[in-house]
C-alpha cells in the first residue's frame, strides 16, 4: 500500500495511523467484479497485487475499457467526498490483492495530515489527465497511430524500449476502441514497417 503515489511523503506515524484503519490485501480472484452501476461508493481502494480493468457496457453489451489499474494504483476515491453510486463497472484480470479505506476514516486522516490532501489531488490531476490524453488519441488518430503512441508511452514509462505488455491484447483492443482483429493487423503493420517487433507479449519499440 505504501507504493501508492498519495501516501509518498508520509512519517512513520501517519503510515502507522493509516494501516490501523485499512483493509490490507484482500485476495480477489480473476474474473471477480468489485463494483458495477448502483454500486454505492463507500471506500476508497488502492491496488496492491495484480490488474483490474475499469469499464463501461454500451446498449449491445459490448466493453469498452476506460482504463486499467496496476500495483500502486487508487480507485474510488471519489467515495472520499461523495456517498453516490458507480457509474462503470471494475473486474480483475488476474488474481488481486486490494488495501480499502472508509471514507469517514480516511476523512478524518486528511484533517490531521495536510500532505495526504496533497497527494490525493495529484493523484486525481493524473487521472484526468490520462482519461483526456485516452480520448484524444481514440478520437483523432487512426488505428496504427494510436497503437504505436499507446506502445510508446508503456515505453516511456518503463523508461525503456523493451517490455513486457501489460495487458492481454483483447483488452488493449477494447482500450483502443478497435477490434482485435483490427488491432493484429496494426501490429503487423508495426512490425513490417519496423518501428517494432513483437514475441508474444513481449514488445520492443525502435
Amino acid at each position: 500500500m505504501q507504493s501508492a503515489s498519495i501516501f509518498q511523503g508520509l512519517s512513520d506515524d501517519d503510515i502507522t495511523a493509516l494501516a490501523k484503519i485499512s483493509v490490507h490485501q484482500q485476495l480477489f480472484p480473476k474474473g471477480t467484479v468489485l463494483y458495477a452501476p448502483t454500486t454505492l461508493l463507500d471506500r476508497m481502494m488502492i491496488i496492491d497485487r495484480g490488474q483490474v480493468k475499469v469499464y463501461q457496457l454500451n446498449e449491445n453489451g459490448k466493453e469498452k475499457i476506460l482504463y486499467m489499474l496496476r500495483p500502486g494504483a487508487i480507485d474510488s476515491e471519489a467515495a472520499l467526498f461523495a456517498q453516490r453510486p458507480h457509474y462503470n463497472y471494475a473486474e480483475t484480470v488476474e488474481d488481486t490483492r486490494i488495501c480499502s479505506i472508509g471514507s469517514r476514516d480516511f476523512q478524518d486522516l486528511v484533517k490531521r495530515v495536510p500532505t495526504l490532501a496533497l497527494n490525493l489531488l495529484n493523484a486525481l490531476g493524473d487521472r484526468l489527465t490520462a482519461l483526456e490524453s485516452m480520448s484524444a488519441l481514440t478520437s483523432n488518430l487512426g488505428s496504427k497511430e494510436r497503437l504505436l503512441t499507446y506502445l510508446q508511452q508503456v515505453s516511456q514509462e518503463n523508461q525503456q524500449t523493451h517490455f513486457r505488455l501489460p495487458v492481454k491484447k483483447k483488452e488493449l483492443a477494447s482500450y483502443l476502441g478497435v477490434t482485435p482483429e483490427t488491432l493484429s493487423r496494426q501490429f503487423k503493420l508495426l512490425v513490417e514497417d519496423q518501428l517494432i517487433s513483437v514475441d508474444g507479449r513481449e514488445i520492443t519499440v525502435y
